[in-house]
């Protein structure tokens, strides 16, 4: 429109021009030239029509600042992307981009044309017009509108044998469903590859054991008018032997069936007030009910079979990529000097299966990652040959030594060297000479098997170094432990950590050697401070009057033992002679009950320790890490045997005689005489029986 006071004379367009200007469109500066155009040919009018611009009231000036002096207030409004303005563009855009053929312009006026160019959203998959709709609320009202359904129709199309979308769903919530995301519908638990077509969901194991009714469960009048699902039944949870083709119903289905059926049972009156017979609404309602169900379950049958032709197909081109991965990994090694029997049984290795194409990026990734398993597989082979025993025991000779000076040097770094099989395929260098030299025994393999045990102990030091600055990074800062070096820190017994793949619980030292042995692909250092472990180990220094400064050696040392008042009473002993108590603790053990993950449950009201007197603990057996192959003398060399040399590791008891018998008269002192493989986890030492308090 041009206003009240403009009147044009320019002849309105046919409906033929209408038709194409709903193809082309004009931009504002063409519009204003035209504008300026019908102005200056006198086809627009200033005098004709019932107003003149003089009528109309003069525009009250602008009194506010302009833009550039107001100061923003708040946070900055956000920078708009690049397609921020693509669905405010015209529907005729967003569903064609180019430009449009015209085949024909018939004698009626009426034009035909045919879209050469490329639909933005007709070549969508459902999944893509299900993300797209998920960007934005502009892109979610686009989509979401009935004008946009044919396109949610013409995407089903391009997915071969998908099942069309039952009358009881929506386009959009069938889309959902089948390619929305891997998530339960009720807790949003992940992953959830397996669909309920017949419950219309997804469903975790958990819900599905508080939602599936058994036969038991529902009356006979619903079992048939509530759809029912017999493929993903709880027969399969509780025996993992199997699965059974026993019947079960979604608990809210049933519940919404009793609801409508109750109400269609209730007394009603008609217009008349006489009483309406409702027997046959009932029944009526029953079949309607019995039929949608028989259909939900005769398209759930079709909906598995595509399921389960489409999980095939994707395992087979899953099983192609990753084929192509081992062939593309199997050549580079053949590069260096591996062969195929090496090779063989990097099979299993999550590396190798990964499903990702392979690059030189990733190759660089993963190589020091297989390198070890190839190694071991290697030595394996070459062991079954007999060809290099000779050298291997030249170098295991010179490892033995190392070990041995390593033990008096730090204990530290004795829990942080690698096994005798770690080292030698750890260094590639060393390995090749050892693997692949003729020689049985030279003197440049002394001399490299030298070499590459420095190149060890720098590793070594440096590992230790980056280990403790990063555990003493995750602990609270405390000024009064500024001035202490970081191994000081983390032998302080609050610094309790917890290695997250593993879950284990111990002490800082102890995580400063930790290796974990969690899941193959988590068999990474990942600890976390341990809070409750600190708060635990408070109160017991607490009990004991000592300060935060006390180590966990000087409490290893103590030997004090506790009691968890909140544990519940436990007897012990037979008839006569049965006595009530809880069980007593050293203080590791007491920093593992409290932070383990079960016992929230049975300890809702928190942790009350004790104090247990050493007279009430004489003479009772302990179980834990006094029987624990952990220890080994400091005043004799360190015992290392087998060919793999292994350190021959004893419990506490036998250590302690050793050195009462063969060093010196007294109690031996944990640190001056004798030493914990800190690699080991250390959880303490419990009582076999109870005690009385």
């Amino acid at each position: 429109m041009i206003g009240p006071g403009l009147q044009s004379t320019r002849p309105i367009a046919s409906s033929s021009s209408a038709n194409l200007g709903s193809t082309a469109y004009f931009s504002l500066e063409a519009s204003m030239e035209a504008l300026r155009a019908d102005i200056t040919s006198g086809l627009i009018n200033f005098d004709s029509g019932s107003s003149n611009l003089a009528d109309h009231p003069a525009k009250r000036a602008k009194t506010t600042s302009t833009v550039s002096d107001k100061v923003r207030i708040g946070p900055s409004k956000r920078v708009r992307g690049r397609l921020s303005e693509l669905p405010s563009m015209p529907l005729d855009i967003l569903y064609e981009v180019r430009d449009i053929s015209l085949i024909q312009y018939q004698v009626n006026q009426s034009w035909t044309g045919v879209a050469s160019g490329t639909q933005i959203f007709g070549h969508l998959p459902p999944s893509g017009l299900l993300s797209l709709s998920r960007v934005s609320k502009a892109f979610r009202q686009l989509l979401m509108s009935r004008s946009s359904l044919f396109l949610w129709k013409t995407s089903y199309s391009l997915i071969p044998d998908v099942p069309t979308c039952p009358e009881d769903m929506s386009e959009p919530a069938w889309a959902h469903l089948l390619f929305g995301g891997a998530y339960c519908y009720t807790c949003g638990a992940k992953p959830v590859a397996k669909i309920l077509f017949s419950f219309r969901r997804r469903a975790c194991k958990s819900c599905m054991k508080a939602h599936l009714l058994c036969a038991r469960s529902v009356p006979m009048e619903i079992r048939r008018a509530v759809p029912s699902d017999t493929g993903h039944s709880r027969a399969s949870i509780h025996r993992p032997w199997g699965q059974m083709c026993i019947e079960h119903w979604w608990n809210e289905d049933v519940q919404v069936f009793r609801d409508e059926l109750d109400a269609l049972k209730r007394p009603a009156c008609g217009q008349d007030g006489a009483a309406v017979n409702t027997d046959d609404i009932v029944s009526e309602f029953l079949q309607r009910k019995k039929k949608k169900a028989a259909d939900i379950k005769e398209h759930s049958t079709i909906c598995l079979e595509w399921e389960k032709d489409r999980n095939a197909d994707r395992n087979s081109v899953l099983s192609d990529v990753r084929a192509k991965r081992f062939e593309a990994i199997r050549a580079r090694f053949f590069e260096l000097g591996y062969v195929d029997e090496d090779i063989q049984g990097l099979h299993g290795h999550h590396e190798v299966s990964n499903t990702k194409p392979m690059s030189d990026r990733v190759w660089q990734r993963i190589e020091p990652l297989l390198i070890p398993e190839i190694n071991k597989a290697r030595d394996l082979r070459l062991q079954r040959e007999g060809r290099y025993l000779g050298r291997r025991a030249v170098v295991l000779d010179q490892y033995v030594k190392f070990m041995k000076t390593l033990s008096e040097l730090s204990p530290l770094l004795l829990a942080l060297s690698p096994t005798f099989s770690e080292f030698l395929c750890g260094d590639r260098t060393l390995a090749n000479v050892v693997a692949l030299d003729n020689d049985i025994i030279g003197p440049g393999l002394v001399e490299q098997a030298s070499e590459a045990i420095s190149r060890l102990i720098d590793g070594l030091e440096i590992r230790r170094l980056e280990r403790s600055i990063f555990l003493r990074s995750l602990l609270p800062e405390n000024d009064a432990f500024e001035s202490a070096t970081d191994e000081e820190v983390l032998g302080l017994a609050t610094s309790v950590y917890e290695c997250a793949p593993c879950h284990l619980r111990i002490s800082g030292l102890h995580m400063l050697a930790h290796r974990c042995r969690g899941p193959q692909k988590h068999r990474i250092q990942y600890p976390r401070f341990s809070e409750e472990g600190r708060k635990t180990v408070e109160v017991l220094l607490g009990l004991l009057g000592l300060g935060e400064k006390t180590t966990a050696l000087e409490l290893d040392r103590r030997g004090d033992r506790f009691v968890c008042l909140r544990c519940p009473l436990l007897s012990f002993g037979g008839r006569g002679a049965c006595v009530q108590g809880r069980y007593a603790r050293d203080w590791r053990s007491c920093v593992a009950h409290a932070t383990g993950p079960k016992q929230e449950r049975s300890h809702k009201g928190g942790f009350e320790f004790h104090l247990v007197e050493e007279s009430k603990t004489a003479g009772i057996q302990w179980c834990g890490d006094r029987h624990l192959a952990a220890y080994s003398c400091k005043r004799c060399p360190l015992p290392v045997v087998g060919r793999g040399a292994n350190v021959e590791w004893r419990g506490l008891d036998v250590i302690k005689e050793h050195i009462n018998q063969r060093h010196h008269q007294g109690g031996p002192l944990e640190g001056d005489d004798f030493f914990f493989n800190l690699a080991l986890p250390r959880s303490g030492i419990t009582s076999i029986r109870v005690i009385e308090i």
